[in-house]
């Protein structure tokens, strides 16, 4: 027998529509332009860390037919065919441009100040990934090397500025009903009965 709540889907997608929409109002109805938007989760943002990541089994996007929407047809590493809610939500809230893919500025950490996305793939909760295999970038990860890009802003702009640009910023996190399902069901089994609900 199932967890189903009638509706419940719904709900979720009515929710998630509603959010996107109040973000994207706001944003522009000439309010305030956040610094930067750090975006975290799995392959619904991920703007292209898959193209940086080695191993003949890493799930990639950058083949037709992803991309025949964006411009130029490009496929990108995004998981659609065009654009995805990272990309709409920068630009509405007046970026020029897409948080880029961490893994495509870890050589260039000046640009890290502006925004950055570190998603990859499935968000991979807590110890059940094994991070010896490079097909996903777990939750953890993603946050470790955020605080990397962190300590390296603060060596080139000072800790006050940092703290202030953080403050100030847009943090965008998403995870999927496969990411949660593979959490509770690999999950110690004295935790289960709470996670599930």
């Amino acid at each position: 027998m199932g967890l189903r709540m009638p509706g419940m889907e719904n709900l979720m997608v009515m929710c998630l529509v509603i959010s996107v929409r109040v973000l994207c109002t706001a944003a522009g109805d000439g309010a305030v332009r956040p610094p930067a938007i750090f975006v975290f989760g799995d392959s619904t943002l991920d703007v292209g860390n898959n193209n940086y990541l080695t191993g003949p089994d890493v799930p990639r996007a950058n083949e037709p037919y992803y991309g025949v929407d964006f411009p130029g047809s490009v496929p990108t590493g995004r998981f659609s065919n065009g654009y995805n809610i990272a990309d709409y939500l920068a630009k509405n809230m007046g970026f020029k441009s897409s948080p880029p893919a961490y893994l495509s500025l870890v050589r260039r950490t000046g640009l890290l100040v502006r925004s950055a996305s570190w998603c990859r793939c499935e968000l991979c909760f807590g110890r059940i990934w094994d991070s010896s295999i490079p097909l996903n970038i777990p939750l953890s990860k993603q946050v470790k090397n955020f605080g990397a890009t962190k300590s390296q802003m603060v060596a080139k702009r000072g800790q006050r500025a940092v703290n202030h640009l953080l403050s100030k910023s847009v943090f965008l996190f998403s995870v999927g009903s496969n990411d949660l399902f593979v959490f509770a069901l690999s999950a110690d089994p004295e935790w289960r009965p709470r996670i599930l609900q």
